[in-house]
């Protein structure tokens, strides 16, 4: 979720830039799982097409030189070389040229079209013809334009008559990229995106059902599958996820006589404090800001029973959302165990301070523990249930990332086909291994999880997992409302029912 701006007309707030992009994180150093080796399997077919391409673009290049001594004859030109695009020099031709220009351009075109029919384009010339299929993902860390273009490569090798236009995009140019493809009827047919509900509301989106297998439609979790669904269509399918914990140092604790992690929000304020008073430092992290704030209320608020949304209403003022904030203010304000200014360092800043020996806990995504390899190998660190009021059930944030099909499409069979070879279970578990993110189906949930205890207990968190509202196209421009409403109430600039009041109201219109 890419939120580093500001939306238009919130007051305070300043965005940060932000370092990292969620679900998954640049740089974090995880290995990438090699793939079988390509083959050379439909060779034969693809230079018998080549041969034909070539025989057509000679004939194209003969019409153009015959074309060109047209032009030259009548003007009494004897020069040689002008290209197509200079004939618009010659301001007065003969009518017979302008008669035999137009019948060569006329079979120039169609031999271009002939060529371009029987290429790597539409592929509508032939039973052998190779169909293109246009895949945009987003760039998620160093790795992940090399493991997909070896996919690919993989991919078209097993399948000959299919090509995959493979782009890979940054972050902060993807979604203007994305745009610019829609209003110019340009659409992919496969997009990987943090979000999907505006295309689905602009009727741009295929159906899924009618591609996946049954196989693979049962692969996944059905709390992250569901994510997609809209009046009983999947529009989405889970492309990546991850799952949050509470990190904490167990150096720390051990300094505070603290053996055991907080589960409730009564053990979190004692053990914040303990921490404090015994070590200086402060006990626990609350980053405020409009990088993933969002993420900090949703904890709180589902840790006391509240939501964002209720029976398909807005309910951001309720009792329990209310309390919840004002608890998070305690935290800040009255027990004075978290960092001192919330509003003003962001989460990736806050694991620095964390991976530094400087901070008791936080709570944070899961691929926290390879930027901690990476960056931080000797902290002793344990992890945790995110705490919550006493009486509540346990409550997990899960964040994911999709993939999904325009209607534009042409190539709907190849389509699958490359949609079954991505879900592979070798193919997907090497994917999100490389990335550092938590899968989306059950089966490489499972692999995971029987190679690596810590993957398991953040995998066995994802069926009961909550999300954002993602379906509501209100969602965007809301979270950023609810982030200034918390910021307000941390700054002392409103109470927790007047900073929810104004949300709730903007919700409303």
């Amino acid at each position: 979720m890419d939120e580093a701006s500001q939306a238009p007309g919130l007051p305070g707030g300043k965005a940060e830039k932000q370092s990292c992009r969620e679900p998954g994180l640049p740089g974090i150093g995880a290995e990438v799982a090699e793939l079988r080796g390509t083959g050379t399997s439909g060779a034969k077919t693809a230079g018998a097409g080549m041969t034909r391409q070539m025989k057509l673009g000679r004939d194209a290049a003969q019409i153009r030189r015959t074309l060109i001594e047209v032009v030259l004859t009548k003007k009494g030109r004897k020069e040689r070389g002008i290209r197509m695009g200079q004939l618009n020099k010659f301001q007065k031709p003969f009518k017979s040229m302008s008669v035999i220009s137009a019948c060569l351009l006329a079979s120039l075109t169609a031999l271009a079209g002939c060529s371009s029919s029987n290429g790597s384009g539409t592929g509508e010339g032939g039973e052998n013809a190779t169909k293109e299929i246009h895949f945009v993902a987003a760039q998620y860390n160093d790795q992940t334009e090399p493991f997909l273009r070896n996919l690919v490569s993989e991919f078209e090798s097993e399948n000959p008559g299919i090509k995959v236009k493979l782009e890979v995009v940054g972050w902060d140019m993807i979604e203007q990229k994305v745009n610019t493809m829609v209003t110019t009827h340009q659409t992919p047919d496969i997009l990987n995106l943090h979000q999907f509900i505006s295309f689905q509301q602009d009727d741009l989106l295929l159906p899924l059902d009618e591609l996946l297998s049954p196989e693979l439609k049962g692969k996944f979790y059905d709390s992250l599958y569901n994510v997609g669904v809209m009046e009983d269509d999947v529009y989405a399918l889970p492309f990546a996820a991850t799952i949050r914990a509470l990190f904490y140092n167990k150096d720390l604790f051990e300094q505070a006589g603290i053996t055991e992690p907080p589960t409730t929000w009564e053990e979190l304020i004692d053990t914040a404090s303990k921490i404090k008073e015994t070590t200086g430092v402060d006990g626990f992290g609350v980053p405020m800001t409009t990088f993933e704030g969002q993420a900090y209320f949703s904890y709180f608020a589902w840790g006391n029973g509240g939501d964002w949304k209720k029976d398909g209403e807005w309910v951001l003022n309720s009792p329990e959302n209310v309390e919840a904030v004002q608890f998070l203010a305690d935290l800040v304000h009255e027990h004075k165990v978290t960092n001192p200014e919330p509003t003003a360092i962001n989460r990736d800043e806050l694991h620095k301070i964390f991976g530094a020996g400087r901070l008791g806990m936080m709570i944070s995504p899961n691929y926290l523990t390879a930027i901690l390899e990476s960056e931080a190998p000797d902290l002793n660190y344990g992890m945790g249930a995110i705490p919550v009021n006493e009486g509540i059930s346990p409550i997990n944030l899960g964040v994911q990332d999709f993939l999904m099909v325009f209607k534009s499409a042409e190539h709907k069979e190849e389509v699958s086909k490359f949609l079954d070879f991505f879900y592979d279970d070798e193919n997907y578990e090497a994917f999100v291994t490389s990335q550092g993110f938590l899968p989306g189906t059950k089966t490489v949930g499972d692999s995971m999880s029987a190679k690596d205890p810590q993957i398991k207990t953040f995998v066995e968190q994802l069926p009961v997992a909550k999300f954002y509202p993602l379906t509501d196209p209100k969602f965007a421009e809301m979270r950023l409302y609810v982030i200034h409403a918390v910021q307000k109430v941390l700054l002392n600039e409103a109470t927790a029912q007047e900073a929810l009041d104004e949300v709730q109201n903007n919700a409303a219109n």
